[in-house]
């Protein structure tokens, strides 16, 4: 029987090795923010049924694969903190963020540090009222941190943000998609924002998890090599080519690596077994 316990705690260690060899965190606090609307949800038709659809103000929203996955793990960084900037309303997002659940039950809405809303939006100075929304209202990114060098966000819009010294800080996810369950679904569509090929689709669909890769490699290489974590997107923007709508190897390696940080648990997790071991 000891043998045996003695076998498991062995694995056990094995299998937490990964999270040791992890750089330690400096101290410097990191912002990822995060649109909501066609970022982390997408509105549906309203008939649409599933685990991942959840209805608000009479609208229907699909949550975006790997949404969960992404935030617990910025969540596992001590000195990381998550907020939302989106166009809706105060009210819309609060509710919509307290719908999305993480594996500990917690909400988004609970985890974050800040939401900013419509309300919190800047009027672009000369902007028409036949203007497009996100030309006639900016988001401020200082309202969130005023040091941007540790801050970026993650946005469907790129150029939504007050001016173009801002702009340098976002993730924009090129073209977005209507959310169809299976490419072939998608066939049966027309409209400017249905995929024309089951890359496109594919690519659509694992998008936030290969930016959940991509965040994750230049949190590491600004812990490692001493830049800001703002330099550090801008390597990874590149590699990714987002606007492309396209896979590339890279975007092929960050997603191989978010699902991988998808599987490992939190180091607490390993504690908790490792401990229970101990007390036998």
């Amino acid at each position: 029987m000891n043998r045996i316990l003695l076998l498991l705690f062995l694995v056990l260690i094995t299998s937490c090795a990964d999270l040791a060899r992890n750089p330690a965190s400096s101290n410097k606090i990191r912002h990822i923010v995060f649109d909501i609307d066609w970022t982390l949800t997408s509105e549906v038709k309203t008939d649409m049924q599933g685990p991942r659809i959840i209805s608000v103000e009479g609208k229907k929203y699909f949550i975006m694969n790997g949404v969960e996955e992404f935030v617990e793990d910025l969540l596992s960084r001590k000195y990381t903190k998550i907020s939302f900037f989106s166009g809706g309303s105060k009210e819309r997002n609060h509710v919509l963020l307290q719908k999305i659940k993480l594996s500990d039950g917690r909400s988004l809405e609970e985890i974050a540090f800040k939401i900013l809303n419509r309300e919190d939006l800047t009027t672009s100075p000369g902007a028409l009222a036949t203007d497009k929304f996100s030309v006639r209202f900016k988001k401020d990114l200082t309202k969130i941190s005023k040091d941007l060098s540790e801050l970026i966000m993650i946005d469907d819009t790129e150029n939504f943000t007050l001016n173009n010294s801002q702009n340098e800080h976002v993730i924009g996810l090129g073209k977005t998609y209507e959310y169809f369950k299976t490419f072939q679904a998608s066939t049966e569509a027309v409209g400017e924002y249905v995929p024309r090929s089951i890359d496109e689709w594919s690519f659509a669909k694992y998008k936030l998890s290969i930016i959940h890769g991509a965040v994750n490699s230049a949190l590491r290489e600004s812990e490692e090599q001493g830049i800001n974590l703002s330099e550090a997107i801008q390597i990874e923007k590149t590699q990714l080519n987002l606007a492309s709508n396209q896979w590339n190897d890279y975007s092929n390696k960050m997603y191989e690596q978010s699902r991988r940080l998808s599987k490992q648990k939190s180091s607490a997790t390993c504690l908790q077994l490792m401990t229970s071991f101990i007390d036998i």
